[in-house]
């Protein structure tokens, strides 16, 4: 064997050894392990009071915006478009009697003046009927008085016949006179008699002349489109110049700050809802738009619910209506309530005076719930009265104060030891 070789190989032995040395004297030396009990402290745990309070339950559904009532602008009557005023135009706001369309007015001028010119003459034929009344009435008077004077010289006359101072010639002469008297009077009747179906005939044309005025009037009236109450234009379909006819539409109109949303119920929310809504007194509801993460908020109130369900959805139509088109609140220059947009609406329904809100994960399968008390976990049943997509509302089970363990446990049990997290 070569001298470095067996260098090498007294070396690895005499690290072995040396290695083994220290082993056993590590053994030998260590010191002995001591048997310990463990302490139970508990799982670390966060817990939240509950007070009971006062909740009004809402019921949330979606909608669109329609204006409450909306006005198409017809021609009553025919004629060239003579002005139109420069906010009737889409998405122009007019204040009430505003006049917004023209129409030639002349021809309807002239005809109010000419049935003007009838009921004139109808008036002046009337009072010239009367005058006639007055003028027979006095000759009536006049004939009576004259057929008395005859009638009295007839019986003067025919006492002097018996008596033979006076000739029959001259009796048969006075009497001849008094039937004259007598038809002249009787003409005089007769012609007075007449007078009232005339009279008559000419107030039904003074009348007939009056209602032809009035149309007259109406008509002239509807040559000129006011907007009867403030309001937004939807809608314009004519141009100044143009001729239109009677029937013809011109535009359309709709009231300003007041809309209508219809929005759907169903059937498991009636509940939350007063069963006489339609007679009973108002419910309120917040119709709100979401825009860039703003909430903006109009206050509103339900109407009425339609009679009829819709079969296909199996939810119940409420009509909700806004009386102001800017929401609580806001800032004027936001935009305002329009039709056509899609809103959240909240209806505030009934109230249940006594009820918790619970974030949704405290609830356990079973509806459980975790308590904590004198560093134990209790095991209470609770009844849900209604759940939300992160809260439930629970009206029996708890009691004010009580310390809800809102820390996320698996396998709890009854008992169990739980402290409390520092904060």
């Amino acid at each position: 064997m070569k001298k470095g070789a067996l260098f090498k190989t007294m070396r690895v032995v005499l690290v072995l050894g040396i290695a083994m040395a220290i082993s056993i004297l590590l053994v030998k030396f260590s010191p002995k392990a001591e048997r310990q009990i463990p302490v139970e402290t508990g799982r670390l745990v966060e817990v939240m009071p509950v007070k009971a309070e006062t909740l009004t339950m809402t019921v949330e559904s979606y909608g669109t915006v329609q204006p409450r009532e909306v006005l198409k602008l017809v021609a009553e009557v025919r004629g060239q478009i003579v002005d139109i005023h420069p906010s009737f135009k889409e998405g122009g706001f007019v204040h009430k009697g505003l006049a917004l369309i023209g129409i030639d007015p002349r021809n309807y001028q002239l005809e109010v003046e000419r049935r003007r010119v009838q009921v004139s003459q109808a008036q002046a034929e009337l009072r010239r009927l009367q005058q006639e009344v007055l003028n027979l009435l006095a000759s009536i008077k006049i004939a009576k008085s004259d057929v008395a004077l005859a009638q009295k010289e007839v019986k003067r006359l025919k006492t002097l016949s018996g008596k033979k101072v006076v000739a029959q010639t001259t009796l048969d002469q006075t009497e001849q006179r008094y039937l004259v008297s007598l038809e002249r009077l009787q003409g005089f009747e007769n012609q007075l008699a007449l007078t009232g179906p005339l009279k008559e005939q000419f107030e039904a044309q003074r009348d007939m002349a009056e209602v032809m005025l009035r149309q007259a009037k109406l008509d002239l009236e509807r040559s000129s489109i006011v907007a009867p109450f403030d309001a937004w234009v939807l809608e314009r379909s004519i141009e100044k110049g143009q001729h239109v006819n009677s029937g013809q539409l011109l535009g359309s109109i709709y009231r300003d700050a007041a809309f209508d949303l219809e929005v759907r119920i169903p059937v498991r929310d009636l509940k939350w809802l007063p069963a006489d809504i339609n007679r009973g007194d108002a419910l309120f509801a917040d119709v709100i738009l979401t825009n860039d993460e703003k909430h903006y908020v109009w206050k509103g109130r339900v109407v009425r619910i339609k009679a009829h369900m819709e079969e296909k959805t199996r939810t119940l139509p409420v009509v909700v209506e806004v009386e102001d088109y800017l929401p609580t609140g806001s800032d004027p220059s936001f935009f305002p309530l329009r039709p056509g947009m899609f809103v959240t609406v909240k209806i505030k329904g009934k109230q249940i005076s006594r009820a918790f809100t619970l974030p949704r994960h405290v609830i356990y399968p079973g509806d459980v719930v975790y308590t904590f008390r004198d560093n134990r976990l209790k095991i209470k049943p609770v009844h849900i009265l209604r759940s939300y997509k992160d809260s439930v509302i629970v009206d029996k089970g708890l009691s004010d104060g009580e310390l809800i363990i809102k820390t996320p446990l698996s396998s709890a049990t009854e008992d169990m030891l739980v402290r409390l997290k520092s904060k």
